[in-house]
């Protein structure tokens, strides 16, 4: 039944933008009807998948794919830019989510374990995927062939992860436990890293007034800033929080709404005071259970929306221009991750279930590698728009395969909720 509904959606859809292209319409009502469908057809997409026992969010971005720019072409350039506030938000909600999830006394009982893996895991995959490519870029055909900065790039991207795939697969499976929490601190102080190395190889490879330190410092500040308000903004939305009565659905897409326009404005990383913000809230607020509930009601739709544009975003020409190129990346980073995973567990005394089942949830990768992507093609010439075009075409796959994999590992884990339901009605 959902795929006659499916079918009779992209039927009506087809109708109205063949008679609209006789009579153009304004960008605002073509967006409008764009999100409307995305929000009815996306969803029809991923229940389609879970019987086969898929992630949703696959299917969102499945779906997006059809529908962008290289497929059908029902979300145009022009309706992909138009829409990039709703996107904003709904990372910003994604964020606070992630950050809400982390619960203080889980965090700081794991940090060892959290702080080895991370360091371990993201300098095994730098070198491997950085040698990989220093040694194989002639004989792949990547021409012009990257220099040692641009190199080093690809090798930093491969360290970087979706902080928003990790979050809507484990608030899809409800799961809970050590996998989750690792694999969730993991991914914050990843990215932490990530804003921070990419910085310093930007400063290296286009040198500026202040050099170096100056590249170094930046980075920091604002890492600092973001941080730091975030924790202000956690504080204020306690705050207001004691003197609501309801709304919070409204309360928390106000909030999002707000930190957007901060990180805008004052130039921060808004994922980060996001993620700090939600942490602030529901580890130090007795409305915390409230806040969570917020997130809870406007999750379904905002997972929808972003992944659904996350999948009309991925460029997959790129992925067919670069295949060698883009396997030798998928392949080396993956195995990497999983023997860094392996290492820094072990050597943060972690039981087997961690060591051998939290590398999955390290795979898949989204905003942030497509961010740098965008930054190098705009600085590095000729070789950087060669090298975004290759970090696209991985992220395709990486973010196909990621989500698959770490539902796959929480289900084996026991930490899956939705899993261990599932189980106890077929029995």
């Amino acid at each position: 039944m959902r795929l006659v509904l499916l079918g009779i959606l992209l039927g009506l859809m087809a109708t109205i933008l063949a008679l609209s292209g006789q009579q153009p319409q304004p960008l605002a009502a073509r967006s409008a009807l764009v999100l409307g469908f995305l929000l009815l057809s996306g969803f029809l997409v991923g229940e389609l998948l879970v019987p086969a026992r898929l992630p949703r969010i696959s299917g969102y971005l499945l779906a997006g794919m059809l529908y962008g720019p290289a497929l059908l072409g029902i979300i145009d350039r022009p309706v992909l830019d138009s829409l990039s506030l709703i996107n904003e938000l709904a990372l910003v909600l994604i964020a606070y989510t992630a950050g809400a999830e982390l619960e203080a006394g889980n965090l700081l009982g794991r940090l060892r374990g959290i702080l080895a893996i991370t360091l371990v895991q993201s300098l095994l995959v730098f070198l491997a995927v950085g040698l990989a490519f220093w040694l194989l870029a002639g004989p792949l055909g990547l021409r012009p062939a990257p220099g040692p900065v641009l190199v080093a790039f690809i090798a930093l991207v491969a360290t970087a992860k979706s902080p928003a795939t990790t979050v809507a697969v484990i608030v899809e499976m409800r799961a809970r436990g050590p996998l989750t929490d690792t694999v969730l601190g993991c991914t914050v102080i990843k990215d932490i890293l990530v804003l921070v190395g990419f910085s310093l190889l930007m400063t290296l490879g286009l040198p500026r007034a202040g050099g170096e330190a100056a590249g170094v410092t930046a980075a920091l500040r604002v890492v600092g800033l973001s941080l730091g308000l975030g924790l202000l903004c956690g504080l204020v939305m306690i705050g207001l929080l004691r003197l609501l009565r309801g709304n919070y659905l409204l309360f928390v897409l106000a909030c999002a709404l707000v930190t957007v326009h901060l990180a805008h404005t004052l130039h921060l990383n808004d994922l980060l005071l996001a993620v700090t913000a939600g942490f602030v809230v529901s580890n130090f607020s007795p409305s915390g259970g409230v806040f969570r509930r917020g997130l809870e009601g406007a999750g379904a739709p905002v997972f929808l929306v972003f992944f659904c544009l996350a999948g009309a975003a991925l460029d997959l020409t790129r992925l067919a221009a670069f295949w060698p190129a883009v396997l030798l990346f998928v392949l080396v980073r993956g195995g990497a991750i999983w023997a860094g995973t392996w290492l820094g567990a072990a050597a943060a005394g972690e039981g087997s279930a961690l060591r051998h089942l939290a590398w999955p949830g390290f795979i898949g990768q989204a905003g942030v590698s497509l961010g740098l992507a965008a930054t190098v093609r705009a600085a590095a010439g000729p070789a950087g728009a060669l090298v975004a075009d290759l970090v696209v075409g991985a992220v395709v796959v990486n973010q196909v395969i990621g989500p698959v994999l770490f539902r796959w590992a929480l289900v084996r884990s026991g930490e899956a909720a939705v899993a261990a339901e599932q189980s106890t009605r077929s029995d």
